[in-house]
């Protein structure tokens, strides 16, 4: 159960914490008021309590797939709004404030997303008074795997944009919304709305889905041990997309520049 509980926390709750290692690098140059982060943590508070209250009735819509079909919802809105409002993570300059808050929005969404997916488990584990002390161990491990792993990330990623290398930093943020977003894929196929096809390799040798360096991968960049051909595919659309905007984005602003210095 120790275990478990570890695998539990990095597979739900790890996400978080890169997402907010990416945003806060990106967002460097600004200060939130205390009033946002306060509305912020408000938001997610009555989010995250109101979709465990309705859980049960969540989970009967469409047929018995509402959880599917809401949670890929959902990941389908994070990934719009971040995706969108990535120009951010192309210039060292604040987003605007429509930017700030469709970013603060899918944070939002974000949060109560995973954290009531950990919470829905955790209470089963809880249910059995014998086992808190081994939540209790597994949830300060995790936390512990999780706070280092982010601290690392966000020196790395500071580094990076210190250095310049935007397109190094852009890469992690490309990479992390790719992987989020194919989780839509397995929610999907478990409704039988996808019907998945065999897996196009086999790589559980070298790293296991179910194992912790897995589910560490699988939170940074999607990792799947054994992918299947739909899985490539929206990995690779939304990489095409993402590097795309990137390219499209990087290119404009150049040709701003060059226009705003033959201006003067």
């Amino acid at each position: 159960m120790l275990i478990n509980t570890v695998i539990l926390f990095l597979k739900d709750l790890l996400p978080i914490f890169i997402l907010f290692c990416l945003l806060k690098a990106n967002l460097a140059n600004m200060q939130l008021s205390k009033r946002t982060i306060g509305l912020i943590f408000l938001a997610s508070g009555i989010g995250i309590f109101a979709t465990f209250k309705w859980l049960p009735f969540i989970s009967e819509l469409w047929g018995g797939a509402g959880i599917e079909i809401l949670t890929t919802f959902e990941i389908l809105l994070v990934y719009l709004a971040l995706g969108t409002t990535a120009s951010f993570a192309i210039k060292n300059q604040p987003p605007t404030s429509p930017q700030l808050y469709i970013v603060a929005a899918a944070f939002v969404v974000f949060v109560v997303l995973n954290t009531s997916t950990f919470i829905v488990f955790l209470e089963s584990y809880l249910s059995n008074s014998e086992s808190i002390n081994i939540v209790v161990a597994g949830l300060t491990i995790g936390f512990g795997i999780s706070l280092s792993f982010s601290a690392l990330l966000l020196f790395l990623l500071l580094w990076l944009n210190k250095k310049n290398y935007r397109g190094v930093t852009y890469t992690f943020w490309t990479l992390f919304l790719t992987g989020q977003l194919c989780e839509v894929i397995n929610l999907l196929q478990q409704v039988d709305i996808v019907n998945m096809s065999g897996a196009l390799w086999d790589s559980s040798s070298f790293i296991e889905d179910s194992s912790e360096y897995g589910h560490l991968l699988n939170a940074l960049v999607g990792y799947e041990a054994q992918p299947s051909f739909e899985f490539i595919s929206l990995y690779s659309l939304s990489l095409f997309m993402l590097t795309s905007y990137f390219y499209c984005y990087a290119h404009s602003k150049t040709d701003e520049s060059i226009n705003n210095r033959v201006g003067n």
